[in-house]
């Protein structure tokens, strides 16, 4: 099981919003349906080594428009709603961002062709500035690439690559010009059956369950 640790200054108000978009409590973690997460009460000044927490939806529209009317905003990354990524799988891939607790970055994303029936885990991305460094981490401890995508855009090529990893799947991506790693929300990754921690590149944490 891979858990993101969602690391928050009122763990009260994050409560409520995760409950805004499907999560129950059980456990110590929270669960909506095949993903799960554990909320934490901390420091966190930004979005951090971990970017988004990615759910997959059956359907884009209707989920997007209960969630909307709950109150969840649109996150920066997609102020205008949906958006495409022809690349991705067989037949695209359709993604918006949520702000989620304390602005927490939440995405949707529904594949165009053999959506799951329910909405569920989709992965957690994770930003690079050494994609090849951190796919070698992860594959050291028994990660698995499952699918590999060079995006080319105006910006530059971004390259994206897909990881089984412990019952869920990581997105690590290199963006053209990459943020300095930095502490925030999504402050670190739960894997049941570790010993100890494990420091990766870039300040990634993998962290016992």
């Amino acid at each position: 099981m891979l858990v993101p640790e969602l690391t928050v200054a009122d763990t009260t108000r994050a409560a409520n919003v995760l409950a805004d978009f499907g999560f129950v409590q059980d456990g110590g973690l929270w669960h909506l349906r095949s993903q799960a997460l554990r909320l934490v009460e901390g420091r966190a000044t930004g979005h951090g080594r971990i970017d988004h927490v990615a759910l997959t939806v059956p359907d884009m529209d209707a989920t997007l428009s209960r969630l909307t009317g709950r109150g969840i905003a649109l996150a920066d990354v997609t102020p205008n709603g949906p958006e495409m990524i022809a690349e991705f799988w067989e037949a695209g891939l359709r993604f918006v961002y949520l702000s989620g607790p304390e602005g927490a970055r939440i995405e949707l994303c529904q594949r165009l062709a053999g959506a799951p029936a329910e909405t569920g885990q989709d992965h957690v991305g994770i930003p690079c500035a050494d994609l090849a460094a951190m796919q070698e981490f992860l594959e050291g401890h028994g990660a698995r690439l499952i699918a590999a995508v060079d995006l080319s855009r105006p910006e530059g090529t971004i390259p994206v690559r897909f990881l089984a990893f412990h019952g869920g799947v990581m997105e690590l991506f290199q963006p053209p010009l990459a943020d300095r790693v930095r502490e925030g929300h999504w402050s670190r990754l739960l894997v049941r059956g570790l010993p100890g921690p494990i420091h990766g590149p870039e300040g990634l944490t993998l962290a016992p369950l």
